[in-house]
C-alpha cells in the first residue's frame, strides 16, 4: 500500500499574491488546479467615478458588510452601528443583492426606497422570496430605466437621471435618449453585481484564455478552462447565480478533475459522474460517545421535533450518518391530537419585527398524530436495520400513573434504547393536562419540601411530585 498524502490547508496566501500564479503552482508539481476565488470587486459604473460614501454613494460591497457587522452584536466584537440613512434611497440592480440592499436601507432609516433596473420584471434575477419581501416592506420598483447621470447638490448626491430602455424585436435592449426621467434621492446604492479588475490576479491566471468580462473561458459541463489542468467554478466562472449553484460547480468540477488526473497516468474513467471514494487517517478516529450506559456512534442526532415526524425521516437520517434520533413524542390512542396550522408563530415576547434586535418565532407543533402502535413497530424495525444506532422513544401521558406505566412498557418492549419523558411541552398540551401541566411543581408540597396531605384526584396510592414520577418510571 502506498503512503497516503494528507491534504493541507494553507492560509494567508492567494492567487496573485506573494508570487503565486498558475504557472508557479505547476512548477511546484501540482497536476490540477481549481479556481474558486469569486469576484471580490463591485461592478462600479464609470458614472460613479470619484463618488464616496460621504457624498451619499455606496456599492453593495460597501453597504452590506456595514449592515452585517451592526446586525450581529453577539458575534462581531466591533459593536459598530448601522449606517445612518435618511430620506430617499435609489438602489440600482435586479439581483438578490439589490433587494438585500433595499430592505437593509429601510432598516437603516430610509423613508423611501426605489429599486431601479434596466430590464423588465420578467428579467429579474432575484429569487421570488427576495422580491416579495421587498414588496411587503413597501419598496418601490422602477423597471426599464438605465442610469445616465448622477445629480449633485453642494457636493452631495441629490438625485439621478435615467433614460428609458426598450427591447427591440430582435431581443436587443436599447436606450431611448428622448425619454428622460429624473429622480430625487439622498443616497444611491449600486448593486450591479461584481467583477474581476485586480490586475495582479488577472495576470496570475495566465496562460488560460479570458473572455471579454475578464473571466476564464471554460466548458460549462466539465468546468475545464483552455488549459486542461485548470478548472474553475463559482462567481469567477460566470455561470452560478446562487450559492448552491456555486457549490455544485465545485462538485461537478471535482469529477472531471478526477478523470483528468487519472488520464495522466493512463487510466480511463467512464460511467456516470460520481465522487471518487478515498480513505484518510480521519476515518480511523472514534467519535462515539458513552452516556448513561448507552454508546452513541457519534454525537450527532435529531431531537423529538418535526425532523423525526415519521420513521421514514429517521431512516433517512441514519442513512446520512446521524448517530441517534428521538421519535416525535407519542401518546396512548385516547390522547391522540390533530395538529394546528399554521404551526410557526411570532413569539409574544419578541422584539421588533426588523433590524438587529428582531424577534424570534415559535414552533407550536403538538405531539405526534401517529399512534403508539405505529411508533413501537417503527422503533422495532429501525433497531433491526440499524442495530448500532440509538433510537429513543419520546412519550407523553396525562398526570396518570397507569397511563405512564402502560406506555413506558410498550416503548421498552419495542426495543427502544431509552425513553424521553416529555413533562415540559409548553405548546397546546398543558391545556390537556399533559406536557408542562404534568411537570409543574406539585401544590401539595409545602414550603419545606415535605409531603402535605394528598389532594390528588388521580387516585394513586402515593401522591407523586414530578421528581417522584421520574423515580417511579425509572425504578
Amino acid at each position: 500500500m502506498t503512503d497516503l498524502h494528507v491534504p493541507s490547508i494553507v492560509c494567508d496566501r492567494g492567487l496573485g499574491q506573494d508570487g503565486m500564479t498558475l504557472l508557479s503552482l505547476k512548477e511546484e508539481g501540482y497536476k490540477a488546479v481549481f479556481i474558486g476565488i469569486g469576484l471580490p470587486q463591485a461592478n462600479r459604473h464609470t458614472l460613479f467615478d470619484g463618488l464616496s460614501t460621504e457624498q451619499g454613494f455606496y456599492t453593495s460591497k460597501d453597504f452590506l458588510p456595514l449592515v452585517a457587522k451592526a446586525s450581529k452584536p453577539g458575534i462581531c466584537r466591533c459593536h459598530s452601528a448601522l449606517p445612518e440613512l435618511r430620506g430617499t434611497v435609489i438602489v440600482l440592480g435586479a439581483g438578490d443583492t439589490a433587494f438585500d440592499c433595499a430592505t437593509s436601507a429601510l432598516r437603516c432609516g430610509a423613508r423611501r426606497v426605489f429599486v431601479v433596473f434596466r430590464k423588465g420584471f420578467t428579467n429579474i434575477r432575484a429569487v421570488p422570496e427576495e422580491m416579495e419581501l421587498a414588496k411587503e416592506e413597501k419598496c418601490e420598483f422602477l423597471p426599464l430605466l438605465s442610469p445616465r447621470e448622477v445629480l449633485l447638490k453642494g457636493g452631495r448626491v441629490h438625485g439621478m437621471e435615467f433614460c428609458r430602455t426598450e427591447q427591440t424585436e430582435s431581443g436587443q435592449w436599447v436606450e431611448d435618449e428622448e425619454q428622460i426621467i429624473r429622480l430625487k434621492a439622498d443616497y444611491i446604492i449600486s448593486a450591479f453585481g461584481s467583477l474581476m479588475n485586480d490586475h495582479a490576479v488577472i495576470e496570475a491566471m495566465a496562460p488560460i484564455r479570458l473572455n471579454r468580462w475578464g473571466l476564464p473561458e471554460l466548458d460549462p459541463e466539465s468546468m475545464q478552462t483552455s488549459e486542461p489542468w485548470v478548472f474553475a467554478g463559482g462567481d469567477v466562472a460566470g455561470l452560478a447565480n446562487t450559492t448552491v449553484e456555486a457549490v455544485n460547480d465545485g462538485k461537478q468540477a471535482s469529477w472531471h478533475m478526477h478523470r483528468y488526473l487519472q488520464s495522466i497516468f493512463g487510466k480511463t474513467v467512464s460511467g456516470p459522474p460520481q465522487l471518487s471514494l478515498f480513505y484518510s487517517p480521519i476515518d480511523t478516529v472514534d467519535i462515539s460517545v458513552k452516556m448513561c450506559g448507552i454508546t452513541f456512534p457519534n454525537p450527532f442526532g435529531l431531537a423529538s421535533a418535526p425532523p423525526t415526524t415519521s420513521a421514514t425521516m429517521i431512516r433517512r437520517a441514519f442513512e446520512q450518518g446521524w448517530g441517534f434520533a428521538l421519535t416525535k413524542t407519542f401518546s396512548l390512542d385516547k390522547d391522540l391530537v390533530t395538529n394546528v396550522s399554521p404551526r410557526i408563530v411570532r413569539g409574544t415576547t419578541s422584539g421588533p419585527m426588523f433590524g438587529p434586535g428582531q424577534g424570534s418565532f415559535l414552533n407550536i407543533e403538538l405531539i405526534s398524530e401517529k399512534t403508539a402502535a405505529y411508533w413501537c413497530q417503527s422503533v422495532t424495525e429501525l433497531k433491526a436495520d440499524f442495530p448500532d444506532h440509538i433510537v429513543i422513544s419520546s412519550i407523553m401521558c396525562s398526570y396518570n400513573k397507569a397511563d405512564w406505566t402502560e406506555l413506558a412498557k410498550m416503548a421498552e418492549e419495542s426495543g427502544a434504547d431509552a425513553l424521553e419523558l416529555n413533562l415540559s411541552c409548553p405548546h397546546g398540551m398543558g391545556e390537556r393536562g399533559m406536557g408542562l401541566a404534568c411537570g409543574q411543581v406539585n401544590p401539595t408540597l409545602n414550603t419545606h419540601g415535605t409531603q402535605s396531605p394528598c389532594r390528588d384526584t388521580v387516585g394513586c396510592e402515593v401522591q407523586q411530585s414530578p421528581q417522584m414520577l421520574y423515580r417511579v418510571l425509572f425504578c
